[in-house]
């Protein structure tokens, strides 16, 4: 060694009287103190610490730059397109019921999008082709009366040119805002669908009059739902029912003609005999042409303190004594002897029938019932059938005619009508109330209807209603705890409606292409003349309805056949209802006119639900859709629907990115307002939009990131070209299964759209999974092993496949986050994105046996956690184990003792004795301080050198070569 020495060191030697034996002494003290020194500062530089540039917090301006940079460069604008040519099928069809293009975005859109989103891309990271065609709901009311405040014309014309300028900027802010939330489809005009272009409208019309040509679609005189407040038609669908609506209620009395019953009361002649009756439609007695009664009831023959003789239901005696007081009883009458029986008119003194009728019960009123034809559908069918003309005598704003007389004329009946009819009545009027009950409402103005028979468009509904009613036996409803209920609903929905109004009296929207012949008051229309209109729109846009002449509209062939009469007819003034644009909408988009899955709100069941049913039946005898999934509404922290009227509504934009006060309303990004939808969207009727639900959204979302930061550090490469076989030991393998068990769990959740379930998952398994188990587990190899150790290559390739499969699971609802992971992957260089890669979890690492000998270990760990009130590294145990457990802990832990077994490092332990103990039934675990020292480098007491390393950190650190450092 003395030759390796220069020659000043030599000299020295000479010099001072050292020799080559305390020159080494010196050496290797001055290295002993290098190495306290350098496990103090140093050793951190050697331990391969996770890397990665992934932020662990994004808020504010950088969350919202970023989640607009990952829509433009990462594949969300194309995703659609890519998986339709890249994917194989059969294609998952979801329908997308149309928004209507009015108003702002706003969190019932952002329920309904997001839903929609999750479960087509729950299909797409599983490799499956999706079918998504976005609409919108473009006609209609709303759009209408908007344009109405507007202008003072309303010239149909003018009407439907702004009103198609309308509905345009709003399908571009709502377009917008669905892009901005990652809403997956191709946006672009050709990708969408919108019931006002002419396309649509072709089709509408064609299925229009194959309706017509299967005897489906009639006109007709019949009660309807009328808005005065919109001067038009509604279908039960179009309605909503205000609880506090109040009413008059009155009981009045009518007078039989003195010939009636004369045989039974022949003791009483000299008395008046009347009719009790009790409505709630007081207005409606001036129309009253009948009276109703049952042949299954028993009547009673009363008398008051004024020698007024009444009949009433005895049923229902006791009731009206509590309102007009003691009533004395006569005799009683049977309902088929009322049928012979006539009284007199309240106001018109007209002579009319009593005529049997089913409806008429016992539960509330006197059993007779005051019938008004014009005015109630059961009213409407005993006319019908007793050959009796339906007398209407209110106008389109809900006033009373000319015809009502001219003390009435024009009166609105809801006001002074009511009153001035019950003024007229006078005595005759024995009792009246306010009662505060349940009311239709029209939908759109809020503002109550009334039943009035007008000239109408009507479809059949009695001759499909049996298909329908068993089309719905075959149909899934997801969540499924809610199949039978909602089932039961649909199938209610359908029997109770004999017919549905298809017509509106309004000027936005699809015509109704008949002609009416002024003169005999007949319509006209054909299939031929159909298509002739069909290509006059083609030519001239959808106004041609309005635009061109009558002349221009018949055409030569039909004036020909019209005997050139054309000053007979003119264009009919009736739209389409808008539930009957929307409903035929499966007839347009949908492939083979069959969807897997129709996604909407509840209410749609008295909606889009069942007017696409009932067109599909009609049309092609069977559903459009094979499954339904529902959701609910937003509403606010104390259950109220959200409403601008009432100031409770969080606009989706505020949540993402922030409001004025950002301390108060912070900026969440896209994936909390997606988290929130999934975690809270598909399981209540009402899901609530509250300050803490988007604050815990936030916070699980965070959550997640900083895991999934964790993992993509641990792929950070120290040794290029590694050529080592990754030896995988009984946790990494544990871990590959619990990723199988996960991803089974995952994509069974999807599969039934429990995308609550979904995010509950996710949550838990990195909560006591991912986390607290296999990430905390492997830092001392990931951090303390050499680069290039088969275990530790194990613990990251085990890694890279966690953060795989975690990516993919959460892809679906935060796709934001997935694809930002995805573009911080160190082996993704190309900058792929995710939903552009194939995976799948390979069926090998399904091994439960190997999962029960770690989950007995892990137990153990637990009772060490509980019972240790220190770092457990600077414990050791002697486990005592059962000879169930024992097969198990000895796989983990060849030798009875061991500081470096893979049961040390589960149990994080000093050391571990391990003994079987065949008398005990469950294994017992004695701790005890270790006598071991601390590694300086790894923090951990296995066997240590003198130099304070042990022999995995002296071996990483080469200590041999850093021994013969000179001085």
């Amino acid at each position: 060694m003395m030759s390796i020495l220069s020659a000043k060191m030599r000299r020295l030697f000479k010099t001072t009287g050292f020799t080559l034996r305390t020159y080494a002494e010196f050496c290797h003290a001055i290295w002993l103190r290098g190495m306290k020194s350098v496990a103090k500062q140093s050793y951190t530089k050697t331990v391969l610490l996770p890397q990665t540039n992934f932020p662990a917090r994004l808020g504010g301006k950088k969350r919202i730059e970023m989640d607009n940079y990952l829509i433009e460069k990462c594949g969300f604008l194309e995703l659609y397109n890519w998986q339709r040519k890249n994917l194989e099928g059969p294609d998952f069809i979801l329908h997308d019921g149309p928004p209507y293009a009015n108003g702002e975005p706003h969190m019932g859109h952002a329920i309904n999008k997001i839903l929609k989103d999750i479960t087509l891309r729950s299909k797409i990271i599983s490799g499956r082709r999706v079918h998504y065609i976005p609409g919108w709901d473009c006609h209609g009311l709303p759009i209408e009366q908007k344009v109405l405040n507007d202008i003072k014309d309303s010239n149909p014309l003018e009407i439907r040119r702004k009103a198609g300028r309308y509905a345009s900027d709003a399908i571009i802010k709502q377009r917008q805002a669905f892009t901005s939330w990652g809403i997956m489809a191709d946006w672009n005009e050709s990708g969408c669908y919108f019931t006002n272009h002419i396309s649509y409208v072709k089709n509408q019309m064609q299925q229009f009059i194959n309706l017509y040509d299967k005897g489906l679609v009639f006109r007709a005189f019949k009660p309807v739902y009328w808005s005065p407040s919109s001067r038009t038609a509604l279908a039960e669908s179009e309605l909503e029912y205000n609880e506090f609506h109040k009413s008059k209620s009155v009981i009045i009395r009518m007078r039989l003609d003195t010939h009636a019953l004369a045989s039974r009361l022949k003791d009483l002649k000299n008395k008046p005999l009347y009719a009790l009756i009790w409505t709630t439609t007081p207005w409606s007695l001036i129309a009253n042409q009948a009276i109703a009664f049952s042949n299954n009831i028993v009547y009673c023959i009363v008398e008051d303190n004024s020698k007024n003789l009444y009949i009433l239901a005895q049923e229902c005696l006791a009731n009206i004594e509590q309102k007009l007081g003691p009533l004395k009883f006569i005799t009683t009458v049977t309902g088929q002897e009322l049928g012979e029986a006539k009284y007199l008119h309240p106001i018109t003194k007209q002579r009319l029938p009593f005529l049997s009728g089913h409806h008429v019960t016992t539960d509330v009123g006197t059993g007779l019932v005051h019938t008004a034809p014009a005015h109630g559908p059961e009213d409407f069918f005993i006319a019908i059938e007793n050959n009796i003309p339906v007398l209407s005598l209110i106008d389109v704003d809900g006033c009373f005619t000319i015809e009502a007389g001219d003390e009435f004329s024009g009166l609105n009946v809801l006001n002074d009508g009511v009153n001035k009819v019950l003024q007229h009545i006078g005595e005759d009027v024995l009792h009246t109330d306010t009662i505060m009950h349940s009311y239709p409402y029209d939908w759109r103005t809020k503002k109550p209807v009334i039943i009035r028979a007008s000239h109408q468009w009507f479809i059949d509904i009695k001759s499909i209603k049996e298909k329908a009613i068993d089309s719905i036996a075959n149909i899934r409803i997801y969540p499924e705890q809610n199949q039978t209920s909602y089932l039961n609903a649909l199938v209610t929905q359908v029997k109770q409606r004999p017919y549905w109004c298809i017509s509106r009296q309004r000027s936005w929207g699809t015509p109704i292409p008949v002609l009416h012949n002024k003169r005999t008051g007949d319509t006209y229309t054909s299939r031929k003349w159909v298509e002739r209109l069909c290509r006059l729109m083609e030519r001239h846009g959808t106004n041609y309805w309005w635009e061109l002449s009558i002349e221009k509209l018949i055409g030569r062939e039909l004036r020909q056949k019209l005997n050139d009469n054309i000053d007979d007819f003119e264009r009919g003034s009736d739209i389409m209802d808008i539930w009957l644009d929307s409903g035929l909408s499966w007839s347009v988009v949908l492939p083979e006119h069959k969807a897997d899955l129709y996604l909407e709100g509840m209410d749609q069941f008295r909606g889009w639900f069942q007017s696409s049913l009932l067109t599909s039946i009609a049309l092609q005898e069977c559903s459009p859709y094979s499954a339904l999934f529902v959701h609910g509404f937003a509403v606010d922290d104390k259950a109220s629907k959200m409403s601008k009227s009432v100031g409770n509504v969080i606009n989706p934009e505020t949540i993402i990115k922030g409001g004025e006060n950002l301390s108060k309303d912070p900026a969440y990004g896209v994936d909390t307002l997606r988290w929130w939808v999934a975690s809270h969207g598909c399981q209540h009727s009402q899901i609530p939009v509250t300050t803490a639900l988007l604050r815990e959204s936030h916070e699980s979302v965070q959550k997640l990131r900083l895991i999934l930061r964790f993992l993509l550090g641990v792929l950070h490469s120290y040794s290029e070209r590694i050529t080592v076989e990754p030896e995988y030991l009984y946790l990494d393998k544990y871990m590959l299964h619990c990723l199988h068990q996960y991803n089974k769990k995952i994509q069974n959740l999807y599969d039934n759209y429990l995308f609550h379930h979904v995010s509950k998952l996710v949550t838990y398994f990195l909560a006591n999974t991912v986390s607290p188990v296999y990430c905390h587990l492997i830092k001392d190899r990931l951090y303390c092993d050499e680069a290039a150790s088969p275990t530790r290559l194990a613990a990251v390739e085990v890694t890279r496949e966690t953060l795989t499969v975690l990516a993919r699971s959460i892809a679906p609802i935060i796709p934001h986050l997935a694809e930002e992971v995805w573009l911080y992957h160190p082996e993704n260089l190309a900058s792929v994105p995710l939903y552009h890669t194939e995976y799948k979890v390979p069926e090998t690492w399904h091994q439960p046996e190997i999962a029960r000998h770690v989950e007995i270990a892990l137990s153990l760990r637990s009772k060490v956690n509980i019972s240790a009130d220190r770092n457990t590294w600077e414990l050791s145990g002697i486990l005592k184990a059962s000879k169930d457990d024992y097969k198990s802990l000895s796989m983990l832990q060849k030798d009875q003792e061991s500081s470096t077994s893979e049961l040390c490092d589960i149990l994080q332990l000093s050391s571990v004795i391990l003994v079987e103990s065949p008398t005990v039934t469950e294994t017992q675990i004695e701790l005890h301080n270790t006598e071991k020292i601390l590694c300086q480098r790894c923090r951990r007491y296995p066997e240590v050198d003198k130099n304070g390393l042990c022999g995995r950190c002296i071996k990483v650190l080469d200590v041999t070569n850093v021994s013969s450092i000179s001085v």
